[in-house]
């Protein structure tokens, strides 16, 4: 049985591991089981035949005597039985300080005694290779007779033994099969069936990801229910503190929104152009926030994709109405996207609104969905960005022209929310010249 390895079970999901290693143990089981069964019944089988010829050897041994004024021990028994048929593969043969004396059944052949080998460390039967090379089990008998020793072997054919040996292989082939697929279905039950509070609590946690339920609640398995109820916990604390993380955007921007106004009221007064138009920027970026505190953020959707895309560049444009930039939108009608609307318009507005500002006349957006990803790509055909200036892209407010408006934080607020779905930001040379944006997300 070859061991799998131990790094190979842990990359498993749960439910292999749980039946990989229930297959292992049926598998474990049942060899040594089998094994141990074998051994078994095969030292039963060769206890039995030694018990015959031990039986047989007793009778043998009735017959020995040492005739008058001889010194050697001679066999004077009938031969009317087993040993006297030629070749029958019952044989004895009896070694004293004479002739060697054997059954009638050996004819003039004789057992070569002195290669005989234990058929176990623990047995005493022996084998060996008997006339007509069959395969003999026998055993060796020290006897002594008036006195004189002698030394009498009986064997008899291994053929029998091997037979039930080997049918009973076969049943314990057939039987360990059939208790392993019993115990792999059984495993494989076992794992449908205690997975299944889990299976209930993955798609619970879907639901509360895709914002059809608010929390994970419980009835799911009593060891189950308390990691359900930790993670109700964990989720509304998170909810109480995106709350009032909001709260207090929504308070600053209101706070902010007096002084401002007063500032560009004062800068249109003295006709100061520059001062207007960062103030302008100012109280467009808190009216951003204003809308996304305020927009219930937090409850997940299915976007539109192309639809919402389309909306934003209709804003872009009236945005940049001064620029003539060629919008094209390659964007499958069909095509969603499962989060928060705000998160995304947050995401694609500050890119494109980035693109029109760097683009010399044209922006390409095109979206598509490959391997559970949403790929969306903004190509312009402006200067781009060199190899180091990508490199440095993702640093806090680094702006590569302080000629174009804007705070230098729209690609790094981008990346930051793209981050909190397990998504990226990546960029690169575009085809059209200028700079390619690949937003990554999760489908």
């Amino acid at each position: 049985m070859v061991a799998m390895p131990l790094s190979t079970i842990q990359r498993a999901g749960l439910g292999i591991r749980l039946f990989m290693l229930g297959a292992l143990a049926a598998l474990l089981v049942s060899t040594l089981g089998g094994w141990a069964l074998r051994q078994s019944v095969q030292t039963t089988l060769w206890n039995s035949f030694e018990q015959r010829l031990t039986e047989k050897a007793e009778r043998l041994v009735g017959g020995l005597n040492v005739m008058p004024g001889e010194t050697e021990v001679r066999w004077h028994g009938r031969n009317n039985d087993e040993f006297a048929r030629i070749f029958s593969g019952w044989y004895w043969q009896l070694e004293s300080s004479g002739e060697i004396q054997a059954s009638r059944s050996l004819w003039d052949s004789r057992l070569e005694t002195s290669r005989a080998q234990a058929v176990d460390d623990e047995a005493t039967l022996n084998r060996l290779i008997g006339p007509q090379n069959l395969q003999l089990m026998g055993i060796v008998r020290q006897v002594e007779i008036d006195g004189y020793p002698a030394k009498l072997h009986i064997y008899g054919p291994a053929a029998e033994t091997e037979v039930e040996l080997a049918r009973l292989d076969r049943i314990l082939l057939f039987t360990q099969l059939g208790l392993v697929i019993a115990l792999l279905l059984s495993s494989l039950l076992q794992v449908r069936l205690g997975l299944i509070p889990l299976r209930r609590l993955r798609a619970k946690l879907s639901e509360v990801r895709a914002g059809t339920a608010e929390c994970v609640g419980s009835h799911f398995s009593p060891d189950l229910d308390p990691l359900a109820e930790e993670l109700d916990l964990v989720l509304a604390r998170n909810a109480k503190i995106v709350t009032r993380a909001r709260g207090h955007a929504a308070d600053l921007s209101h706070a902010l929104k007096k002084p401002l106004s007063i500032l560009g009221a004062d800068s249109a007064l003295r006709e100061n152009t520059l001062l207007h138009q960062q103030i302008t920027s100012m109280s467009r970026l808190i009216d951003r926030h204003l809308t996304r505190a305020g927009s219930g953020a937090g409850s997940f959707s299915q976007i539109a994709v192309a639809e919402r895309i389309a909306g934003l560049i209709a804003l872009m444009q009236r945005l940049h109405s001064e620029r003539a930039i060629n919008w094209e939108s390659r964007i499958d009608g069909g095509l969603f996207w499962r989060g928060e609307p705000t998160d995304f318009e947050e995401m694609l507005g500050n890119l494109l609104d980035n693109a029109a500002k760097w683009a010399d006349s044209r922006i390409v957006i095109e979206a598509f969905v490959q391997q559970h990803e949403l790929f969306i790509h903004i190509d312009d055909d402006g200067p781009g960005l060199s190899e180091a200036q990508i490199k440095e892209s993702g640093i806090r407010g680094r702006r590569f022209d302080e000629n174009v408006e804007g705070s230098g934080l729209g690609l790094v607020i981008a990346a930051d929310i793209a981050d909190t779905y397990g998504g990226d930001i990546v960029l690169s040379r575009s085809p059209l010249g200028g700079l390619r944006v690949a937003l990554n997300l999760p489908a």
